[in-house]
């Protein structure tokens, strides 16, 4: 059975044991394996409790197919340095973004 959620692999990639999530998070060990293996639904309020604790977003518990749209940790990097950046810092972003998109929009066409 295929779990459905992104718990364990984002639990691993911190250096989390089971045990370990459970102490941060006060689910427990057996709800947490039960989750991973897609025995038990991962529900909202338990998608923000693991987040916290996975400095991810809540959404970014979800597998592919149920959120297309979540970015990448590369893409996620490029967005945190664009909100970080001042206002004219952020126009010479977009600037730079307008330049190089319009190329590889052509570039794309050609083949």
């Amino acid at each position: 059975m295929r779990p459905g959620n992104r718990l364990r692999e984002l639990r691993k990639k911190a250096g989390l044991t089971q045990i370990e999530l459970a102490e941060r998070t006060g689910v427990s060990q057996s709800a947490i394996s039960q989750i991973e293996n897609g025995e038990t639904p991962l529900n909202v309020p338990w998608m923000r409790t693991f987040a916290r604790v996975l400095d991810c977003a809540p959404a970014d518990l979800l597998v592919e197919d149920d959120n297309p749209d979540r970015l990448k940790e590369d893409e996620r990097e490029l967005v945190m340095l664009y909100r970080s950046a001042r206002a004219e810092e952020q126009q010479a972003i977009r600037r730079v973004s307008e330049a190089v998109l319009p190329f590889r929009r052509s570039e794309g066409e050609a083949a």
